[in-house]
């Protein structure tokens, strides 16, 4: 479905589109929880800056997590066209404005329920 559901209580308070992991790295379902913030994280992995960060679960020796569209090294925005699509290497990918907003709702601690 490639949506983000937030909720606060019973209310539905955003419904967003989302890109998550690519056939070759999915993005795993399950229940976790917001394990980290960090306004701008670094993957040494894959080389890319990834703003707003929430992670949510370790995938062996990387955390994967929620966070806005990637930068690379020179400021450059990957993914934007591909947002409602798999893109990512496991995370959860969301617009810049929608990450920002999530980075300030969430606390450590929030569940995360991650479906097929």
């Amino acid at each position: 479905e490639q949506r983000m559901y937030v909720w606060e209580g019973d209310v539905l308070v955003h419904n967003w589109t989302i890109s998550t992991g690519l056939a070759s790295h999915p993005t795993q379902t399950g229940s976790f929880a917001v394990q980290s913030k960090v306004p701008m994280a670094w993957s040494s992995a894959w080389e890319l800056w990834m703003p707003s960060w929430l992670g949510i679960y370790w995938a062996g020796g990387s955390e994967n997590g929620i966070h806005a569209l990637p930068t690379i090294n020179d400021g450059t925005q990957i993914w934007a066209g591909f947002l409602g699509s798999p893109i990512s290497y496991g995370c959860v990918v969301l617009g810049t404005a929608e990450a920002a907003e999530l980075y300030e709702w969430a606390d450590i601690g929030t569940p995360v329920e991650i479906h097929d």
